[in-house]
């Protein structure tokens, strides 16, 4: 076909038809498509603006470098289609199957994913902008390294196994979301909202985790080592198990979250509130602590070797069996604390 061709949706079907599949770089306009099966059609650098494709069978298809702007694809099967650096802007994807689709340097805004499966998409450095709607989505396995997803909207998508390794993710809507297992190390999700977000065993090593809402948040045994928490919320949140070395968590919400068995080793809690927090069997050595508040917060059996606790409130924490050798104690509130069985700072165990 002759580049540029400007062709009708009639002449393109019978052309399909009769065996042709290389229609790139075609002009079709505002054409209606709705139905139609054009599997491993070549429509590279089409221009398609307000085509209708809905329910469109186009497996297997190269789209790359299209203009798909406001095209309806709503319900249609792209399964393995090639959508690379195709354009899609105000484009309708709502519950199409985009399984394995190569969305690698997109450009999508104001683009409707909602109830769609992206299990095992790419979308490396592709561009979500402008308020994509991701909304129940299904990207299983996608890979989306350094794409970028600010202020999309992803609530309840489901992100199982997913790469998001240096993801843009600021100010984007997760709430909900299962992310369990995946990869979002050196990922920016300042400002995200992952209220009630499955994050288990995720890893989120170097993570920007600045004032993120991760209000009831399930993180347990997840890596978040020398991630940045600096102002999150994280009001009853599950951090069973979780791997917070060096992680910086000063000034933190951590009010009744579960931190058992978590290891904090030189995390930075500087004036964070943990009161109610469960600490029990929990590592924090070498932990800055000083004027956090951990009134009513359980840390039997915790690990506190020379754990800075200046100015921290300990007023009715549970120590009992903790390790407080080489503590920083000075200057403590321990108005009622329990520490039956605990390890002072000098080697002595309380009575």
């Amino acid at each position: 076909m002759k580049s540029s061709e400007i062709i009708d949706a009639h002449k393109l079907l019978t052309r399909y038809a009769t065996g042709e599949r290389n229609f790139s770089g075609t002009h079709l306009i505002e054409a209606c498509l709705k139905d139609a099966n054009l599997n491993r059609i070549n429509l590279s650098n089409a221009a398609l603006q307000c085509t209708n494709l809905s329910r469109a069978r186009l497996i297997g298809a190269n789209l790359n470098g299209a203009d798909l702007s406001q095209v309806n694809l709503s319900l249609s099967i792209l399964v393995e289609a090639n959508l690379s650096g195709a354009s899609l802007t105000n484009t309708i994807l709502r519950h199409a199957d985009l399984s394995g689709v190569m969305f690698s340097g997109a450009i999508l805004s104001q683009t409707d994913l909602s109830g769609a499966n992206l299990t095992g998409a790419s979308l490396i450095s592709a561009c979500l902008l402008n308020g994509c709607k991701l909304t129940n989505a299904i990207l299983v396995g996608a890979t989306l390294s350094r794409a970028i997803l600010s202020g999309a909207d992803l609530t309840g998508a489901n992100l199982t196994r997913t790469i998001l390794s240096e993801v843009d993710l600021s100010g984007a809507n997760l709430s909900h979301v299962k992310l369990v297992r995946s990869h979002l190390n050196r990922g920016n999700l300042s400002g995200v909202n992952l209220n009630h977000a499955d994050l288990s065993e995720a890893s989120l090593r170097e993570t920007n985790l600045c004032v993120a809402n991760l209000t009831g948040v399930n993180l347990q045994g997840a890596d978040l080592s020398g991630a940045n928490l600096n102002g999150a919320n994280l009001n009853g949140a599950n951090l069973q198990d979780t791997n917070l070395k060096n992680a910086y968590l000063n000034g933190l919400n951590l009010q009744n979250a579960d931190l058992r068995h978590a290891d904090l080793t030189q995390a930075n809690l500087r004036g964070a509130n943990l009161s109610g927090a469960n600490l029990g069997g929990a590592t924090l050595l070498e932990a800055d602590l000083r004027g956090a508040n951990l009134s009513h917060a359980n840390l039997t059996g915790a690990g506190l070797l020379l754990t800075s606790l200046k100015g921290a409130n300990l007023t009715g924490a549970n120590l009992c069996e903790a390790n407080l050798i080489g503590a920083s104690l000075s200057v403590v509130n321990l108005n009622e604390a329990a520490l039956e069985g605990a390890i002072l700072p000098n080697g002595a165990t309380h009575a």
